[in-house]
Order: C-alpha cells, then sequence, then structure tokens
C-alpha cells in the first residue's frame, strides 16, 4: 500500500535521527535554558533541513555522491565550519543574555544543524538504494508517494526531537543543568562529526 511510504519514512527518519547529534543536543539545551516551546522551533527547522536532504538523496543521489568524491575540499570545508561551529560551542561559557530572538533564529538553528552534516545525506542514499527494488516500481514513483516519504521524514525527525525536548525538560525537572555544559556537548558533538569527516577522508 501506498500508506507503507509514510510509514517507511517514519521509521528511518527515527533510527537515524536517534542517536545523539548536534540538533538534538540543541533542543536539549533550549528546553533547559528557555522553554519546551522554542525547542519545538527548533526541531521543525530540523524537520525540513531533513526533508531537503532526503529529497536530494531521492532526485539525484548518484550525482551528489560522486560530486561529493570529485571534489574532496567540499567535505573538508564542511569538517572546518563543523569544527569552527563545535569550538565556538565547547569555549562558548557564558549564556547568551538576550532574552529576544527573532522568531525564525530558532527554525533557522534547527534548519541549519541539519543540512550542514554531510552523513546525513550519505545515510539518505543508502536507505533508497536499500529501497531500490520497491522504487524500480511505477507507483514508487508517484507524486504521491514521494509526498507521503517526505511526510514521515518530517514526521520522524520532530517526533525524534520532541523526545529529546521532552528529555530535557525531564532534566530541568529534577536537576539545575548548565547552560554552559550543553554548550560544551554540542561543541565536543560537532568537532566529534568533523574529526570523523576528515578520518573517513584520509582513510578511504
Amino acid at each position: 500500500m501506498i500508506l507503507t511510504a509514510l510509514l517507511i519514512g517514519t521509521i528511518a527518519t527515527i533510527l537515524g535521527a536517534l542517536p545523539p547529534g548536534a540538533s538534538n543536543l540543541a533542543v536539549i539545551k533550549t528546553s533547559l535554558n528557555e522553554s519546551h516551546r522554542e525547542s519545538l522551533k527548533i526541531s521543525y527547522g530540523a524537520g525540513l533541513g531533513e526533508v531537503l536532504l532526503a529529497f536530494i538523496a531521492f532526485s539525484s543521489g548518484m550525482v551528489v555522491q560522486d560530486f561529493f568524491e570529485m571534489n574532496l575540499w567540499v567535505q573538508y570545508v564542511v569538517a572546518a565550519v563543523l569544527a569552527t561551529v563545535g569550538l565556538y560551542f565547547a569555549l562558548n561559557k557564558k549564556e547568551s543574555t538576550r532574552s529576544k530572538r527573532k522568531k525564525s533564529s530558532k527554525y533557522l538553528l534547527g534548519f541549519t544543524l541539519s543540512v550542514i552534516n554531510p552523513p546525513v545525506l550519505i545515510y539518505w542514499i543508502l536507505v533508497f538504494s536499500l529501497l531500490g527494488r520497491w522504487l524500480s516500481s511505477n507507483e514508487s514513483h508517484s507524486a504521491l508517494w514521494l509526498i507521503l516519504f517526505l511526510s514521515g521524514v518530517f514526521i520522524g525527525k520532530v517526533a525524534t526531537l520532541y523526545g529529546y525536548s521532552r528529555f530535557g525538560t525531564h532534566i530541568q525537572k529534577k536537576k539545575s543543568s548548565s547552560g554552559s555544559n550543553i554548550n560544551r556537548y554540542i561543541g565536543i558533538t560537532l568537532i566529534i562529526l568533523a574529526c570523523m569527516q576528515v578520518i573517513k577522508l584520509t582513510v578511504i
């Protein structure tokens, strides 16, 4: 059934989003320092970013993969950006005193953290390659199938980050957590992602 596309998109996204990442930790940090509602904005932005990556992998997965393989400098630039942002978070011990920010900033933060993550794009290319036989059918190439699948991607990402947000709220109720510690965790995660990217490029 075509509704299976919605289920597959949701499950595949949850499996890929469960491991702690930058957007996951950003959601926890926001729920701790601000509010659950603000953390949801990051979740929605990250969901849109995940949908974009999944769509790129679906429409031109092999082209993107070949581009990355032929232009290794792009991957090094991405790794450098991740490391720079990671160092900023890791060394930034002062919490922001700005109480009011543009509403779009949280959406943009979630979207950016989701998009600047090449391993996620590779993950979706792998997912679509595993679904190759099913994708070759006429039904799988219909616009409705793609819409439902991408809807599942959005739902899966938001649902996973919602769980992280509730976890952050739970921590806040039990113990007063330092925002600088969360910043450090986010920074370390980004630096690890950058190191993994560089190691993959040098080894492979």
